[in-house]
């Protein structure tokens, strides 16, 4: 049997797995990908970008520009539309950009607002962005695993034949998705309903351009009862997905096709010329996997919890789960103690639970639209209810505050950029202060274990975020007053072999704010101690930094061996 070696094996070649790999790349931790499928995903899926996920991106090196330009244009993403047919009469609409104050907010809270782009797109950006040194096997099938001395020894099948390869590791990353074998293999269960509802999926290529006018949008849910779907438009000259609920209570054997290509040509309410590149059966769930690592073994994206579709931040909560775990294993690797990565679970799991509770909630949120519509009380939405409605002004009303009532399942920046951890690798000091819209609303701070809020600053008449000055493959002392002697503390835990820098914002420095936002922000009475994520691991009081420094550091990341 061929035996390899690498440092982090990943199973899963897909979004999360990929981004893993990468940050891997960026702190000179050696790693191999394994894939059962026999290429990169040739579908979209999910479309949805979140800005957290644009800027791990731009920390991977990834142009944020780079990933806007490979997406539909901004103006057809704006809509959602809520219609009796796709090519048919709007019953309401909500606007993406109906909130002046919102998008302000948005623009205000990160560099890289929310973008729509195919996951497969997605995917072939992010492997093109691989280094050559990176192995990518396709067409390999992790089977399990064995302890060693020094880690883990991989079994895998090569295609569908009885050849095999072993792979050894230190680390094993499961990114394998919903039916992981990685997560078999701890012994980890999912917990949560494992089947609220079943779809059918269909990928087809049309151009519906002229068919739609100036009806575009990114979703289209057609509500007519005997067409009833949802019409996502990846691009809306070629590329689109139609999502058909089916019976729950009948097993998911094989797809009808000639039925679904049926009601597809029916829901679109109009002969155009398409073709049909695909049908796949799915069901919804809302589970979370009750352990996330054994040991060196962890689980990331879909391999760890899954969400209902509603909202798009599945795959966004995976790519935290990457840029929450490659840091601690290569401080690890770097001579830091293993405790570290106990972290990983903690801070997390609580971040996975709220984002597939919210998912659930836009689920059945949604069903208030419906009630709206049903203008006969029969608990249908016929065309017969639908004409009431067009013909009744007040009732339009009704449905478009229905549709409204929405906004959490479109605009999710507080759930987002508002993440706050808990853990061993936080000094926490209370709780963040929240929104009435938490959800909605992200409302930044310097708490400890909350993102670094991001906030404009220039360098040499070159504009930077806040967000700029981290490094993923250190700490950052970070100070916005004179403090005599911080820089030289930090000096002296470098030599200790800390991975940290010192920056310092305003007063004589090449560094300034450019808006007076920053100063409600950012206080020149603390020091804050940023993680390589962007978390913000303690808030010093800058009279005693000096001397809270050292020990805090030491506490988040211990030495195994302090030098003599």
């Amino acid at each position: 049997m061929e035996e390899l070696r690498t440092e982090v094996l990943i199973v899963g070649a897909g979004p999360v797995g990929l981004a893993m790999a990468l940050l891997l790349e960026k702190l000179g931790i050696g790693c191999m990908i394994v894939e059962r499928r026999e290429g990169l995903h040739d579908a979209p899926q999910a479309h949805v970008i979140s800005s957290r996920s644009l800027e791990i991106c731009c920390a991977l090196g990834i142009d944020d520009a780079t990933i806007r330009s490979a997406g539909p244009d901004p103006a057809d993403t704006l809509n959602v539309r809520w219609v009796d047919r796709l090519v048919g009469r709007d019953l309401g609409v909500f606007s993406l950009a109906s909130d002046p104050d919102a998008v302000a907010r948005m623009f205000a809270q990160t560099p890289t607002p929310v973008c729509n782009l195919s996951q497969d797109r997605f995917e072939h950006i992010l492997f093109e962005h691989l280094s050559p040194d990176t192995s990518v096997r396709f067409h390999h099938k992790w089977i399990g695993f064995e302890k060693t001395d020094d880690g883990y020894r991989s079994q895998l099948a090569l295609g569908d034949g009885d050849d095999s390869v072993a792979i050894r590791s230190a680390f094993i990353v499961g990114a394998d998705g919903a039916g992981s074998r990685v997560r078999a293999s701890i012994g980890a269960a999912m917990e949560g309903p494992s089947r609220i509802q079943s779809y059918v999926t269909v990928h087809f290529e049309a151009d519906l351009r002229d068919s739609l006018g100036d009806r575009s949008g990114i979703l289209f849910w057609v509500v007519d009862a005997d067409y009833a779907g949802v019409f996502i438009a990846h691009d809306i000259d070629s590329n689109w997905i139609f999502m058909k609920e089916v019976d729950p209570n009948e097993p998911l054997g094989a797809i009808d096709e000639e039925k679904f290509a049926r009601l597809l040509r029916g829901a679109i309410g109009t002969d155009v010329d398409l073709t049909i590149h695909s049908m796949n059966a799915w069901v919804m769930t809302a589970q979370l996997s009750d352990a996330y690592q054994q040991e060196g073994v962890f689980l990331v994206g879909d391999a760890a919890h899954r969400f209902p579709p509603t909202g798009g931040i599945g795959m966004n909560t995976g790519f935290g789960d990457a840029y929450n775990l490659a840091w601690k294993i290569a401080m690890v690797r770097r001579g830091f103690n293993r405790d570290l990565l106990l972290s990983y679970q903690p801070e997390r799991r609580p971040v996975a639970a709220a984002n597939s509770e919210q998912s659930l909630h836009n689920a059945r949120k949604m069903s208030e639209v419906g009630q709206a519509l049903d203008v006969d009380g029969d608990g249908l939405t016929s065309m017969a209810d639908l004409e009431a409605v067009l013909a009744d002004p007040a009732r339009q009303a009704e449905v478009q505050a229905a549709i409204d009532r929405q906004a959490a399942h479109f605009d999710m920046s507080g759930l987002d950029l508002g993440v706050c951890y808990q853990s061993n690798a936080i000094v926490s000091d209370g709780p963040p202060p929240v929104s009435d819209r938490p959800t909605l609303e992200y409302v930044p701070s310097t708490t400890p274990g909350a993102r670094l809020p991001h906030a404009w600053l220039e360098r040499g008449g070159e504009r930077v975020s806040t967000l700029d000055l981290v490094r993923y493959d250190r700490f950052l002392v970070l100070s916005f007053g004179a403090i005599p002697d911080l820089e030289q503390a930090v000096e002296d835990l470098v030599a200790a072999g800390f991975p940290v820098e010192f920056i310092h914002v305003g007063g004589a420095t090449g560094l300034q704010p450019v808006a007076e936002a920053f100063a409600e922000l950012f206080s020149v009475d603390e020091v804050l101690l940023v993680r390589p994520d962007g978390h913000i691991g303690a808030r010093l009081s800058a009279r005693k930094a000096k001397q809270q420094l050292p020990e805090t550091l030491r506490r988040l990341i211990p030495l195994e061996q302090e030098p003599d």
